[in-house]
Formats: structure tokens, C-alpha cells, sequence
């Protein structure tokens, strides 16, 4: 115990790295692309300029609002100073991946009771998802990805307690649940799937279990689902009203260039880093087929296992898991199968770490007993903390120079000493651009509804960059190309300033007028 709190202490240290350091750890380590796209409307918010982007002009859906709105503290404390601000949104990241920490060892307690006397194994359990090195980073990238994890754990631990009072559970705690589910919803939409699941098993367990008849079971579960999407409905009409659809503009876009089962083959590795935290799979050899599956196979038996040690302990960690699972699975089909941004896969899947990590527990358990009552725990307790002794290895490889660069700064930094602050940019990947860079126009439509109508009715946005107040295009080599499309006389309006295959760097500008 005494390790494993050490190990909790340094991992919240590390997650702290870039506040000790000051720049430019500050504003590099950590936050990601998207992560600068969520910290831009946050800014917005506390400047009183709404949900928006592009120098507060342009209003948007396209991120999460419940972490949005809480990264959007830092920025009203500092008047939306954009330094000083980065504290205060890594100081957030790192207390809620110390509560998610919190919450993993009760849903841990829960899962490992008959393993668990003294509370060593959950604790266990937290420590790793802690130190994770994908996890970390993941908890810490700007966006609500911790917060979503942490959000699932409650709901769960509540759904737990609801369960557990059967039908003596009370209106406050199933109210209590209805609310959580709809907070789990705002932190990330895709949080639908773990919602649906909890509802439809706590009307099964209240039928099936409590035998408390149909008209009951409805007037237990009914307010909380109302509570639920109570919760949810001011999101949601806000999409709908503002941005014509409730999916916000982020998965719209992200959508139009996904093929059918494009993930699939990322799938087996993805579940590979959750089951083992501590062991991040290199990315030449993730969909090598020897690869897929023996990761296919290990997965199947480990969670086919876990799933079957559950069911045999009866009682309502069953229905826990099982919803838990269900959300899992729903994420691993949808992400998988229908959804595009292989780069983003791992971080999609990061939510349902937790269950993955415990699965594994069980198993090693399970098999630790197998070499003798005796021994069990000494075994148990050398791979658990050998895996997190290199969790910690690898998170030291990560302050390596070059090893967890962000890859978007070179971009900022050739626009801070070449564009005017009142000059617009315009550009694909407009995250970490468009926060150290004001007047940014997205291109991609993840954040800008006039650049997803482009898409969606051209097929390219080529006619609405030609249109716009777009100044300069700056962003990795690839938009070099457009310079040549003649299309909606683009190749006539722009040409070619910068073409840097080996900087990764491409910069168009509008031509001179007559």
C-alpha cells in the first residue's frame, strides 16, 4: 500500500510537470490539436462570447460542453490571458484524473470484493490507471476524456448503490442516478450507450429480481430517465435549434470521410493497451495480422473469463459489469465500424480502461491461486507492481526531447512571426493555430457550420476559402496541394508561399488584386 500511494503522488507530480516548468512545457506538453480546439471556446465562454471560435465570430458545437464549460474557470479567473490560463487547465486535468483515481478503486472494490479484504487490489487496480502511460496522457490532453471516464465511474458507483437497495432505494438516490447518467451525457454524447444499458438492466433487475410488476418498475426508473434527459435537453436543443442536428458539428464532420469498418484492424491493439496499461503497443505493428490476432485471442479469453467469474458470483455486480460492458462494446462496434479518425481511436476507447484493467485482475488472480494460496499474493503483487514500475519507465521516456511532440507549433510559430494578429489564416487543423492565433478560420468543419455546409453540398471547401476574408492557409505539407486545384478558381486566388515536405509545413496565400 505504502508503493502504491507513493506511485499515486507521483503521478499526479507528473501530471503537474508543465506547471513547475512554465513555457513552453506549459503550452506544449500535454494538450493536444483538439484539446487547443475545446481550450479556444472555453476562452470564448469566459470572454461572454458564447460557444464560438474564430476570434468569438463563428459559433460552434463541435466539442463537449460539460468539460468545455469547466476549462472555460482558468480563463474567467485571468480576464483569458492564454498563458497564465494553461495553470488553472492543467490544475483541472489533474484533480479530476486524481478523483477518476478515486472512483476506479470503488468501482474496483466492487468488481475484486471476493479478492479484496484489505483493499490492496483495488488500490492496485486505481495505480494503474493512473500511471497508464496512454492513460495519462489521455487525461491530461485538453479535452474531456478524464472527465468522461471519471463521470462513468460515478454513474456506475451510484447505479451500484441504487441496486444494492433494492426496493427500499429511495427517490434522492434514484433521482441521484438519473442525474449522473445525463452529467455522464455532457461530458461526452457517446455517454448514450452507457445510459441505455443502466436503464434497460435496472428494469430487468426491478422485474426479474424485485418482482415489483411493470406499473412499479415504471414509477421508479421513468423520473430518473426524465431527470436524465433533463439534464441533456439544453444541449441537445441547442444543437438541434442552432446547428440543425443533435450529434454536434465535431462528429458530423469527422463522419463524412469515415469508410465502413475503418478502425476494425486498430480494434485487437486498442484492447491489447487497456487490458495492459503498462504496455503500449508500437504502431508499425498494430495491424499486422500474426499481431491482430494473438491480441484477438488474448482479448477474447481474457474478457470471456472475466465475464464468466462475475456472472458466477451473482448478486448485482453482475448487472454493473454488464452495463459497463454493453458501453464498451457499443463503443468498440460504433468507433470500429462507423466512425473515421483512426489517430483518435485509442483516445475513444480510453473511457472503458477501467473495466479492461479489472478484467485482467481477475484473471491474474485467478491464475495467481492457481500456484498456491500461498504464493498468490506475492505473485499478484510482483506483476502488479512490475507493471507499474514500467508504466513509470515509460513515462519517463515520454519527457524524452521529441518523443510526445505535439507536431502543430511549428504552424503557430511561422504565423506569429509572419501574420498580422489582424490578418485571418484559415486551416485544416485550426486546434493549437487557432488558440495562439485569434483570427483562424477551420476548414475541416469540426468547429465551423459554414466550412461542414461547404463539405457536405461541394465536397471540398475550396469556393468558401475563395469567398472568405482568408488571408493565408497554414498547416502541414499537404494542403501544398491545393495550390494546384483549379477548382471554384482557387489555383487564380492563392498560390503557393511555403512548400516544406521536411518541416511539414505549407503556406498559401492570396494573390495580390489587380
Amino acid at each position: 500500500m505504502p508503493v502504491i500511494v507513493l506511485l499515486l503522488i507521483a503521478g499526479t507530480i507528473y501530471r503537474l510537470l508543465p506547471v513547475m516548468l512554465g513555457q513552453p512545457a506549459l503550452a506544449e506538453m500535454f494538450l493536444t490539436e483538439d484539446g487547443y480546439l475545446m481550450l479556444t471556446v472555453a476562452r470564448s465562454i469566459a470572454l461572454g462570447e458564447g460557444m464560438a471560435v474564430a476570434d468569438g465570430t463563428m459559433p460552434t458545437n463541435g466539442v463537449q460542453p460539460l468539460a468545455t464549460y469547466l476549462f472555460a474557470l482558468p480563463y474567467a479567473v485571468t480576464g483569458g490571458d492564454k498563458v497564465s490560463s494553461l495553470v488553472g487547465v492543467h490544475l483541472i486535468a489533474a484533480g479530476v484524473a486524481l478523483l477518476g483515481a478515486v472512483a476506479m478503486k470503488g468501482v474496483a472494490a466492487l468488481v475484486l470484493a471476493p479478492h479484496d479484504d484489505d483493499g490492496r487490489w483495488s488500490w492496485l487496480a486505481a495505480a494503474l490507471w493512473f500511471t497508464g502511460p496512454l492513460l495519462v496522457l489521455h487525461t491530461m490532453n485538453g479535452l474531456e476524456t478524464g472527465l468522461y471516464t471519471l463521470a462513468i465511474l460515478v454513474a456506475l458507483l451510484q447505479f451500484t448503490h441504487v441496486l444494492a437497495r433494492g426496493a427500499a432505494a429511495g427517490a434522492g438516490a434514484r433521482l441521484g442516478l438519473g442525474a449522473l447518467c445525463g452529467l455522464a451525457f455532457l461530458a461526452r454524447n457517446d455517454a448514450a450507450f452507457l445510459v441505455i444499458a443502466i436503464f434497460v438492466l435496472w428494469g430487468l433487475h426491478d422485474l426479474a429480481a424485485l418482482r415489483l410488476g411493470f406499473a412499479e418498475t415504471l414509477r421508479r426508473i421513468i423520473p430518473s430517465g426524465l431527470l436524465s434527459l433533463v439534464v441533456a435537453l439544453p444541449w441537445l436543443l441547442n444543437n438541434q435549434l442552432n446547428f440543425g442536428s443533435i450529434v454536434p458539428i465535431s462528429g458530423t464532420a469527422q463522419s463524412l470521410s469515415a469508410e465502413f469498418a475503418q478502425n476494425a484492424d486498430l480494434l485487437p491493439a486498442k484492447i491489447f493497451e487497456y487490458l495492459f496499461p503498462m504496455l503500449p503497443v508500437p504502431g508499425a505493428v498494430e495491424t499486422v495480422t500474426p499481431v491482430m490476432i494473438a491480441f484477438a485471442a488474448l482479448a477474447g479469453l481474457i474478457l470471456s473469463w472475466f465475464a464468466v467469474r462475475v456472472w458466477q458470483r451473482g448478486g448485482t455486480v453482475r448487472l454493473v459489469v454488464a452495463a459497463y460492458l454493453a458501453h464498451a462494446i457499443a463503443l468498440g462496434v460504433y468507433y470500429g465500424l462507423f466512425f473515421g479518425a483512426p489517430h483518435f481511436f485509442s483516445r475513444y476507447l480510453a473511457p472503458v480502461a477501467p473495466i479492461l484493467i479489472l478484467a485482467s485482475l481477475v484473471v491474474l488472480l485467478d491464475l495467481a491461486r492457481w500456484t498456491g494460496r500461498a504464493r498468490a499474493a506475492a505473485v499478484t503483487a510482483g506483476v502488479g507492481l512490475g507493471g507499474l514500475a514500467l508504466s513509470v519507465l515509460l513515462l519517463g521516456r515520454l519527457l524524452l526531447p521529441g518523443v510526445s511532440e505535439q507536431g502543430h507549433f511549428h504552424v503557430v510559430r511561422w504565423v506569429e512571426q509572419n501574420v498580422p494578429e489582424e490578418v485571418w489564416v484559415g486551416a485544416v487543423q485550426t486546434g493549437t493555430l487557432g488558440y495562439w492565433h485569434d483570427r483562424t478560420i477551420n476548414l475541416d468543419g469540426k468547429v465551423n457550420p459554414a466550412a461542414l455546409a461547404a463539405r457536405r453540398s461541394d465536397g471540398h471547401v475550396l469556393g468558401y476559402v475563395v469567398d472568405s476574408e482568408i488571408t493565408y492557409i497554414a498547416d502541414w505539407h499537404g494542403v501544398a496541394a491545393w495550390a494546384d486545384d483549379p477548382r471554384d478558381g482557387f489555383s487564380e486566388t492563392f498560390e503557393r508561399l511555403i512548400d516544406r515536405p521536411g518541416d511539414n509545413l505549407a503556406v498559401l496565400k492570396r494573390r495580390e488584386g489587380p
